[in-house]
């Protein structure tokens, strides 16, 4: 892990930054897709453990694997992101482990998603201003918005494996309407801060095209067939990627962030 620090520190900090979340995620998909193997060869047995197609050690030693680059990746980028991104593992780990077959998988997923700008911003400027705190809270609202839509993409596996999450335990309908008022307190709240900080028209384009694939996204939700239902979440996490990128660049020209 040394050498890959050394390496690493000779990488742009915006690399280094994203190396490190990229080895944390891929590290809990990995636990995630062991941590399912079993309820998975009922709900879904064409997924990769399942079918055979990958061994439950191969797939435990990518998480390894990619646990310990995403670590070193971190850590090249300075102490405080290495602690960030460990805090930002074991919550991956929590909800792949303990929460997510229950009602409150919601929270975890919902905190890592919260993190993401904490992480990015502390590791790339070490500084933490009040708007990046107040960032993160409406990014752990966007992320209960995408547990939900993200349980809804699995409810049938789950009701055939019998899995009480939270969307089998609500239903379709409450699912979706609930999603859809934490979507639209997101967006108000990115809309209503770009107006009163300002914004160029490019920014509001792209914030318009974020909003637009989330609600598309949630659209989504009325067409038959397990093969739509994954891109409800999809699109709707495309949407909030796109949006928040646009309301950070209208934050960042305002001077909003200056520490």
């Amino acid at each position: 892990m040394t050498i890959a620090i050394v390496a690493g520190a000779s990488l742009p900090l915006a690399v280094q930054l994203g190396l490190g979340m990229l080895g944390i995620q891929f590290a809990i998909g990995a636990v995630n897709d062991l941590a399912d193997a079993t309820a998975d060869a009922i709900g879904k047995p064409a997924k990769p453990i399942p079918s055979g197609r990958v061994l439950r050690r191969e797939a435990l030693a990518v998480a390894v694997a990619a646990a310990a680059f995403g670590c070193a990746a971190a850590a090249s980028a300075g102490a405080g992101a290495l602690a960030l991104g460990l805090v930002g593992l074991a919550d991956g780990l929590l909800y792949d482990l303990r929460l997510k077959r229950g009602p409150v998988a919601w929270a975890p997923f919902a905190a890592g998603v919260g993190l993401l700008p904490v992480y990015a911003w502390w590791g790339a400027r070490g500084s933490l201003p009040v708007v990046i705190l107040g960032v993160g809270a409406v990014a752990v609202i966007a992320g209960a918005a995408l547990a939900l839509a993200n349980a809804y993409a699995d409810i049938e596996g789950d009701t055939r494996a019998g899995i009480h999450s939270l969307a089998t335990l609500l239903g379709r309908r409450r699912t979706l309407q609930i999603d859809g008022l934490l979507t639209a307190a997101v967006q108000t709240i990115v809309a209503a801060s770009t107006v009163a900080v300002g914004a160029v028209v490019p920014v509001w384009l792209a914030l318009f095209c974020g909003c637009g694939l989330g609600w598309a996204g949630l659209a989504l939700a009325a067409a038959r067939g397990d093969r739509w239902r994954p891109l409800v979440w999809e699109a709707q996490a495309l949407g909030f990627v796109v949006a928040g990128g646009a309301w950070l660049a209208a934050l960042v020209a305002a001077g909003a962030l200056r520490s």
